[in-house]
């Protein structure tokens, strides 16, 4: 009911759903959901009439974000769909609002030996020499070479990953861009351009390139649910996240080890899973240039303690404190852009992200879109939907 996104402490917010079907009004009846930072939810069933929205209203007693969601239902009461970009998907919405989200903390301290776990950790990298285990040429594109890499590195396998060098490029000529893929089992992508060396770094360590069913065995086995075995992630060293990290720093040894490197220009990029593998590389390694994340992961997980929306991560246990993205958030350098934030993100909720942006101590940018689930509506157009950007 307003333009800013912020309320005061116990003021009334007011949230609005209006039905359309090709673009004309029509009456139904749609199930409200309030999920808010203060633990509290509610949902209720509501009707309405054609041109005559449905109209919610709640409030928040201290700092944290409320997130409604409407879902059309259909005759027999269920959740309705519509096939949407190749999937069924159901027809629903949703907006967040907030109460001063600039003082929002973590909710667990980050461990007093943080530092001094990666410390240890990086000298067992170390120990491992930074060995090329293969460097196979896969194809000459208009722009630039490609290569699929190996690279020996702690753990239960090596770095693999697609790295691309501009043809015809000069010794000390080029700026490094890393990458990073959000959460799953898949191959890393090929990105080039003819400005810069670009290596985009599998999560895993595992094979490039491969058939479907190589990637669903390893989904359906060995790597399923990966880094939410909470057995392991009661101690820092045996979370899974560690030997991701460390094949990271490794890949970033070997790409600023190329001929072509500036020396000078470093930058890195990922969303969702890439965004904390980002900003862990940018915490834990020396003279990153800049780094672009989006709807980033893991982010404040003790956030549910003191009551904030849990979203979509693996249950809070000690040893993930030393991976939380908002402990790497305090340590990072370089200038940070946000690109994308969403106020109705059911996977990585706006709170834990503001609590990152909060711990950035650089310049940084952060843009957050209502209407912005992780994976995007049916019917949300991205270039019309309302924002605001934050700097500081």
């Amino acid at each position: 009911d307003r333009a800013d996104i912020r309320y005061k402490p116990g003021e009334t917010m007011i949230f609005s759903f209006q039905l359309l079907e090709n673009g004309a009004p029509v009456s139904g009846v749609l199930r409200i959901s309030r999920y808010g930072d203060d633990g509290k939810t509610e949902i209720r069933d509501l009707k309405t009439e054609a041109g005559t929205p449905v109209v919610y209203r709640t409030s928040l007693d201290k700092p944290g974000f409320v997130m409604i969601k409407a879902v059309l239902l259909d005759s027999n009461g269920k959740p309705a769909g519509r096939k949407w970009a190749n999937r069924f998907c159901t027809v629903e919405y949703g907006l967040g609002t907030c109460v001063a989200p600039e003082t929002l903390k973590q909710g667990e301290p980050e461990p007093a030996d943080f530092d001094a776990f990666w410390k240890k950790q990086k000298k067992e990298l170390s120990a491992v020499p930074m060995k090329v285990l293969e460097k196979k040429l896969v194809k000459e594109t208009p722009v630039s070479s490609v290569y699929d890499v190996k690279i020996g590195s702690p753990g239960p396998r090596p770095v693999s990953g697609y790295l691309t060098i501009p043809k015809n490029a000069n010794q000390k000529s080029l700026p490094l861009k890393l990458h990073f893929h959000g959460y799953g089992v898949q191959t890393a992508e090929i990105v080039e351009s003819g400005d810069a060396i670009h290596f985009f770094i599998n999560a895993h360590g595992i094979e490039n390139g491969r058939e479907p069913a190589y990637y669903d065995a390893l989904r359906r086995g060995e790597l399923k649910g990966y880094g939410f075995e909470n057995e392991k992630n009661r101690i820092p060293d045996t979370c899974y996240f560690k030997y991701m990290l460390l094949r990271n720093l490794r890949g970033l040894e070997f790409a600023r080890s190329l001929p072509e490197w500036n020396g000078k220009e470093t930058y890195l990029k990922g969303g969702s899973h890439g965004a904390f593998q980002t900003m862990a590389l940018a915490a834990l390694a020396d003279e990153i240039t800049g780094c672009e994340i989006s709807i980033p992961w893991l982010c404040d997980l003790g956030g549910i303690n003191v009551g904030r929306l849990r979203g979509w991560r693996p249950d809070y246990m000690p040893g993930l404190g030393y991976y939380d993205t908002v402990n790497f958030a305090s340590r990072v350098k370089c200038p940070v852009n946000i690109q994308t934030t969403g106020l109705s993100d059911w996977i990585c909720p706006p709170s834990g992200v503001w609590v990152l942006f909060n711990n950035l101590k650089g310049k940084a940018s952060m843009t957050v879109y209502q209407g912005l689930n992780h994976a995007f509506y049916p019917g949300y157009d991205h270039e019309k939907a309302v924002r605001w950007t934050y700097t500081k």
